[in-house]
């Protein structure tokens, strides 16, 4: 067979283009296929090669032999009597420099319309790999698809057409984007290399270590370029800070730059167009899972995040940002820190003196941190103090020790720690190591390099380990367990509990079904917001065995204190309730249940004092940042590659911020919904009809479209959900509403909800009536 005769490839319904064209589509397709299988295209055997690199050798030695059969000689191509050796030079040169003319002419024809495609390609690679977390390999199976896709779409196109099928043009077409395709799909470096020309990829930057390990740092200018560069994003801090700035010396503490530190900020106080940013560290388990627990990598993460986003947007995952990736082992060694903080301390330092000019400004703008968000175990680390809660001085805001916490109830009685005498202790632990246990403080903060970061000031609480996970599940676990004493059936506890029927916002959050052994050992199992789900509904469970519940009270008594915490603006006027409340409550709960005081009971005690230095708790949770660690255990176990697990994940991280920075817009528009009905107007209810006919702005057809649900700002509303809608009077009594319908009109969305009148509260369920 004649080698130009190669038209087809013998595995796959693709069309190629001579025998080079065939070796290159086995190449970059069909390499990997675990069941290779094929016979030889250019000889009459029927053999079926199993083995890829045996038969491209055995492709090779038949090609170069019928091209050497092929090739005719140089007298039957020119007549040398008739050409001087001259004139041969002038007509191999003029046909040249015509194939070239050509060349160049369809690249320049060709090349807009092959760039749109292969910008287009790149964004659907980018929703479908990254957005579903899916192995890379999944690139080059899209390219073949899409190839043979366009293979048949071309064939029939031309037929229904009444076209030469075999048509230059097409043909031409098909393998320059099945190229374009391929070299975008053949490894991970072309795919991102794509990516950083056409959607501005920020490439993790490899930190080497001497140890041998690699860390991989995010390089913050690069990141915060490509965030403020979306209008929308640069928009929602503007609005937010002017509305930040309408609470100043107000009671209300809208948010950290209205509280006591944010007050004195030395950067804030010095450069007033300042952006704030807020670090997360934690450490993440991967578990390889060819061999099992045995074989688990523990790395540490930074986290990134803009402190001055308004609540709806700062709440979703896609605005926490991944900073810095490292094996948690390379933590614990001095010079390796240093190595590790080198490159977030240089760029912190240029964004706090020098600032980015951001996109339609003259000016610069300056960032700094705000907080340093961890657990307990990686904050005391991070602020060199003592890294153990039974013994010595544990708590970071205060002297008490340990064995004193259980009978100190009231904050008056405790010495807290402030910047000075922390650095004078630091100073006196340096000369004199043996006096660390003294002042529960070990060494000097890795973190110093910050300017605007000192221990004392920048390491807030952090609620969900403290109460969601510490106060919140002990507390249950205790009432639960009190039950038994009073002759209640724990069956019958467990049953009311595990048959209750949760509403449509609580589902996801259900609690793990509770076992008499987790009462009689006072354990609550789950998650953070599963034990939160259990607490918050624990009077509607036992709701006709209440009275016969000793020591409800401290139920009702926490109930109100974390009302005020969890609160989203909470109130200066507050903080002196609050303080009243909790000394109350951990002195009967150290009373009643002395064995189960923990030191995050004594960490509560300085909540008020806390909200007061920080502004409302809420916004300095882990939750949301823990949430994202979900992402990096997926994409590890998907990936399954554990050579170099840091590069692996923070570059499956960076693409897939690429992906969702990948529209205009930074954020989702308001316009996700349910399947959008009709219904004609005359067929609702006479009150219904009236309320359409008195909303002026607009004018209601016969026909009137409505959704079951809308996410607004990150919220989603459905029908039959209760809301606040309004607070009535010097008391702030709440009006609540129930919603009926969800309307939409001219691409807005209105309520049809009934309101309901608020008669009592109900201290005892923690609820209004």
């Amino acid at each position: 067979m004649s080698i130009s005769c190669v038209k087809r490839c013998t595995i796959c319904p693709v069309s190629v283009e001579g025998a080079a064209g065939y070796m290159r589509h086995m190449r970059q397709v069909h390499g990997t296929d675990r069941l290779f299988g094929t016979n030889c295209p250019l000889c009459d055997s029927n053999f079926i090669f199993t083995n890829f690199k045996s038969f491209m050798n055995h492709f090779r030695n038949h090609d170069l032999h019928l091209s050497s059969e092929e090739t005719p000689p140089l007298s039957l191509l020119l007549n040398c009597n008739d050409f001087t050796s001259n004139n041969y030079d002038e007509i191999e040169y003029e046909q040249h420099e015509q194939q070239e003319q050509g060349i160049t002419l369809w690249q320049h024809e060709n090349h807009d319309s092959l760039d749109g495609i292969k910008k287009f390609y790149l964004k659907m690679l980018l929703k479908i790999r990254e957005g579903h977390v899916l192995p890379g390999s999944v690139m080059k199976t899209m390219a073949l698809s899409i190839t043979c896709l366009l293979q048949f779409f071309s064939y029939h196109l031309l037929s229904k057409l009444h076209m030469n099928i075999d048509n230059p043009i097409s043909f031409n077409f098909n393998n320059d984007v099945e190229k374009t395709l391929f070299e975008i799909s053949r490894n991970d470096h072309s795919f991102i290399s794509c990516c950083q020309i056409y959607f501005k990829f920020v490439k993790p930057k490899e930190i080497r270590l001497p140890t041998g390990n690699k860390a991989y740092y995010i390089p913050l200018r690069d990141l915060l370029m490509n965030l403020f560069e979306k209008k929308d994003f640069y928009d929602s801090v503007k609005q937010e800070k002017e509305i930040i700035s309408q609470f100043h010396e107000q009671d209300i503490i809208y948010h950290y730059r209205n509280a006591e530190i944010g007050r004195q900020h030395r950067i804030l106080n010095r450069k007033k167009n300042c952006v704030l940013l807020q670090l997360y560290s934690d450490d993440l388990g991967v578990v390889n899972p060819l061999m099992g627990k045995n074989a688990i990598h523990k790395l540490t993460t930074f986290y990134i995040s803009i402190d001055d986003l308004p609540a709806c947007h700062s709440s979703s995952l896609s605005t926490v940002y991944l900073l810095l990736l490292y094996y948690r082992k390379d933590f614990d060694d001095e010079n390796n820190r240093r190595i590790l903080f080198a490159p977030l301390s240089q760029d912190l330092k240029s964004l706090e003196n020098d600032g980015l000019i951001l996109p339609g400004d003259k000016t610069p703008t300056y960032f700094t941190i705000s907080t340093m968000c961890a657990d307990n175990l990686a904050t005391h680390e991070l602020g060199g103090f003592t890294r153990t809660f039974t013994t010595g001085c544990c708590c970071r805001y205060c002297f008490t020790h340990h064995k004193d916490m259980k009978r100190i109830y009231q904050e008056s009685q405790t010495l807290i720690r402030t910047t000075e005498s922390y650095d004078i202790q630091i100073r006196h632990v340096e000369k004199v190591p043996s006096d660390k246990s003294m002042y529960g403080i070990n060494e000097a903060s890795t973190l110093s390099f910050i300017s605007s970061f000192h221990p004392i000031t920048s390491l807030p609480p952090d609620l969900m380990h403290d109460v969601l996970e510490g106060v919140m599940p002990k507390l249950t676990s205790c009432l639960l367990h009190s039950m038994m004493s009073s002759r209640l059936c724990t069956s019958k506890i467990c049953q009311m509990i595990n048959k209750f029927t949760y509403g449509n916002n609580d589902k996801r959050n259900r609690p793990l079904a509770l076992k008499e052994k987790d009462i009689s050992e006072k354990i609550i199992r789950g998650k953070a917001m599963e034990k939160y789900c259990l607490f918050l509904n624990l009077p509607f469970m036992l709701f006709d065995i209440l009275d016969r519940i000793p020591y409800w009270f401290l139920y009702e008594l926490f109930r109100e204190i974390w009302d005020i915490l969890y609160c989203d603006f909470p109130r200066k006027s507050w903080l002196s309730t609050l303080q009243t409340l909790i000394e109350e409550f951990l002195q009967l709960f150290q009373t009643i249940f002395p064995e189960q005081f923990t030191p995050k009971f004594h960490f509560l005690l300085h909540s008020a004092r806390n909200t007061a230095k920080y502004g409302p708790l809420k916004r300095q949770m882990n939750l949301r940042y823990e949430a994202k660690h979900h992402l990096l255990k997926q994409i590890a176990n998907r990936c399954n590659n554990f050579i170099n697990l840091p590069y692996t994940i923070s570059k499956r991280v960076q693409l897939r911020q690429c992906y969702e920075l990948i529209d205009e817009n930074a954020f989702r528009l308001n316009n996700v919904s349910g399947k959008i009905r009709t219904r004609r107007t005359i067929t609702f209810h006479k009150s219904i009809q009236n309320a359409l006919t008195d909303d002026s702005p607009f004018i209601y057809g016969d026909i009137v479209e409505f959704v079951k649900w809308v996410l607004i700002d990150n919220v989603k509303y459905k029908i039959g959900d209760f809301f606040v809608a309004h607070l009535l009077g010097g008391e702030e009594i709440p009006l609540f509403v129930k919603i009926k319908f969800i309307i939409h009109i001219v691409k807005q969305w209105r309520f049809i909800v009934q309101c309901y009148d608020t008669i009592t509260f109900r201290q005892i369920y923690g609820v209004m009536k």
